[in-house]
């Protein structure tokens, strides 16, 4: 999926493991691009070229950033320092990263193991699902608001 649309399912995962707390859809919208990070070319890669040329040339993309391995060692390495909720929000931002990109293609899950896990889709196939995955996310978090907002004015 395209970084966007990532960001986007990070910011309902977090929003929906924390009980429609905004500081969770925040944190879980951070973490929905951090999968990225394996990949040198993307707009989060990018930002961490050093460490995202590294990691990519080392394991390569959809592999270790994009697993399971990767969820639980980011949320034992937050726990110690962060409240349970930011711990929660960053790791379902992840898992709805991984999530999105095994719709769209397939990830190392289970990485050290190659077994790869998601959907075969040709680019125009890619695209829709993008778009259509986009769509819906901003509805969610749209509906979501519109209570929240209320309560403002």
């Amino acid at each position: 999926m395209e970084w966007t649309t990532h960001l986007l399912s990070g910011v309902a995962a977090g929003f929906a493991v924390t009980g429609g707390d905004w500081r969770g859809a925040a944190v879980g919208g951070v973490a929905g691009v951090v999968s990225d990070l394996d990949e040198h070319k993307s707009r989060f890669g990018k930002i961490f070229f050093p460490i995202s040329f590294i990691i990519n040339k080392t394991v390569g993309h959809r592999t270790l950033t994009h697993s399971l391995l990767f969820v639980a060692v980011v949320g034992a390495l937050l726990s110690p320092i962060f409240d349970p909720w930011v711990v929660s929000s960053a790791c379902a931002g992840i898992l709805a990263h991984i999530a999105g990109d095994m719709l769209t293609g397939k990830v190392k899950l289970f990485y050290p193991f190659q077994t790869s896990v998601g959907l075969s889709v040709s680019r125009r196939e890619f695209k829709m699902i993008d778009k259509v995955a986009a769509i819906v996310l901003i509805g969610f978090i749209v509906y979501e608001c519109v209570p929240l907002l209320r309560n403002v004015f």
